[in-house]
């Protein structure tokens, strides 16, 4: 049985789910759909399927998939690590490749032309064609099934099982990337120069942030330094909040939903910002701080650090920074010690996409579990292995017992795109190749068993309600300036339920509602 996440997750508390106008065709009568109503798993007046001869199976299974690919040329299925991964799940692949700018048009045209392949990873799962598809039985229920799937159970996890679920119910295999790659980057050099160790409390961050804006952290003896540079974004708001015990969008009180901003914690975490402000530990003019005026800060050694990702350090943005001080070293810290002894991490989706399973195309509940049990055996150690690294000898080798790269070339023809018929493709893990000691820091943090990951208990649920979520925004960053105080802030709370806000309130509510129903 799927749990429920203890805590909240992962997006905004309605940024990216209230509007939910897509551009993709609405199924309302395919062939898909159809085959919905039709197809199913095996009801009490109908026998089950036959169990499979010995005879098929000592036949590779076959199995149709649509996948995409992000190379300049698709994939060939004739690499020897295509091959390998047929032997060892003793199954014969037909995978149709699309690019990955047109995969969702791919996948909608594919659904409405109703001849679907057996797999189907679809990237929008909430997108409104796919919605009307689950609600009319066109795809496989998964979830009873997995408690036979340890493998796939252990790859995902229950975080990602409820936020990939369309009422409570679990219809598809997530493609699992890491819960979250939030971390505060920071100046490290600054910290040695004032004697300092990286913080581990909220007080001790104040601390460090103190000291980078007040004690000359850089040595060129100028009043010119600043804590942490915070933006329009509120990054490191963001992060705070959850620091301290609070939610990540909505939180769950006896049974109700309730948004991220009428938590105690939310006020706790505008509190401290609006010390910071007043301190001027951070940019005074961080409300119209834009990404560019970030690297602008950082590049210039005014702020020590900012709110950012785990892929920060390798895709360019600390390049002005190393350009203008090759001295400078930045750093990392993905865990603060809220006041319950607790470490807290807001958690995104954790998934790239979804793998479905139409029933048009899997016609029973036999073939549905052979489908899994090949997914199952991908999930294992000696196939996740293959696929983050290929074949030794060939793709890699082992030198000083870490695997290194042959042929970059070859191993990106024919390695990396294996990577999308995996259910843990996204998650960082020590067999990757390559990994720099910062690597391997990132890795150990992203399997750090002391996290606890804080998901959003609305994240599966959507809504056509448009409600006004600048009025929360302006009104915290009104807050943090001191332009108004509580009052006017309880006073924007009522704004925003008056404003359609309880609608969405109740909307979520009754989504919620039903979903645990289903669940039990």
């Amino acid at each position: 049985m799927m749990c429920l996440p203890i805590s909240n997750e992962g997006k905004g508390f309605m940024k990216n789910r209230v509007m939910m106008k897509k551009t993709f065709v609405l199924l309302t009568g395919g062939a898909l759909l159809l085959a919905g109503c039709q197809a199913g798993a095996p009801s009490a007046d109908k026998p089950a399927a036959a169990p499979i001869s010995a005879e098929k199976k000592s036949e590779p299974l076959k199995i149709s998939l649509l996948l995409k690919y992000f190379s300049t040329e698709p994939p060939t299925k004739a690499a020897e690590a295509f091959k390998v991964v047929e032997d060892y799940t003793h199954t014969k692949l037909d995978i149709i490749w699309a690019p990955s700018p047109s995969y969702d048009e791919k996948v909608n045209t594919t659904l409405a032309s109703g001849n679907v392949p057996q797999v189907l990873l679809v990237s929008r799962d909430r997108a409104d064609n796919i919605v009307a598809a689950v609600k009319s039985g066109a795809f496989w229920e998964i979830g009873p099934y997995l408690k036979n799937y340890p493998n796939i159970s252990k790859a995902v996890g229950d975080i990602r099982l409820y936020n990939v679920s369309q009422n409570g119910k679990v219809y598809g295999i997530p493609s699992a990337r890491d819960l979250s790659e939030n971390a505060l980057i920071y100046r490290k050099d600054w910290l040695d120069n004032l004697g300092m160790k990286p913080p581990t409390t909220v007080d001790e961050l104040y601390a460090m942030m103190k000291a980078f804006t007040q004690k000359d952290p850089d040595k060129n003896g100028k009043d010119d330094t600043f804590g942490v540079i915070e933006n329009d974004g509120s990054g490191i708001f963001n992060q705070i909040k959850v620091w301290m015990g609070g939610p990540n969008g909505w939180s769950i009180k006896n049974g109700k939903l309730v948004p991220e901003f009428m938590s105690d914690e939310y006020k706790q975490a505008m509190d401290f910002m609006r010390k910071l402000y007043q301190e001027k530990l951070i940019n005074q003019d961080f409300p119209v701080t834009k990404q560019n005026q970030m690297l602008d800060y950082l590049g210039k050694s005014r702020g020590g650090g900012y709110a950012g990702a785990y892929a920060q350090f390798s895709n360019g943005w600390h390049t002005p920074l190393q350009k203008a001080n090759p001295d400078a070293k930045l750093d990392f810290i993905y865990k603060i010690k809220s006041s319950d002894g607790k470490y807290y991490k807001q958690a995104g989706g954790g998934y790239n996409g979804v793998f479905m399973f139409p029933k048009s195309s899997v016609k029973s509940e036999a073939a549905l579990k052979e489908i899994l049990d090949f997914f199952e055996k991908l999930a294992d150690d000696k196939m996740r292995t293959l696929i983050k690294l290929g074949i030794e000898g060939k793709h890699y080798k082992m030198d000083n017992g870490k695997p290194v790269i042959i042929n970059p070339e070859l191993f990106s023809d024919e390695v990396i795109p294996l990577r999308w018929i995996m259910v843990a493709d996204g998650i960082t893990d020590r067999t990757a190749v390559g990994l720099t000691p910062l690597d391997e820091r990132i890795t150990k943090a992203q399997e750090d068993k002391e996290i606890t990951y804080t998901s959003n208990p609305a994240f599966p649920f959507t809504s056509k309600l448009i409600v006004d979520d600048k009025i929360i925004e302006d009104a915290r960053t009104k807050y943090i300036l001191g332009e108004i105080d509580d009052n006017g802030w309880k006073a924007s709370i009522e704004k925003w339920r008056t404003n359609r806000g309880d609608q969405l309130i109740e909307e979520y509510q009754k989504q919620y509602d039903s979903a645990q129903a289903n669940r039990k």
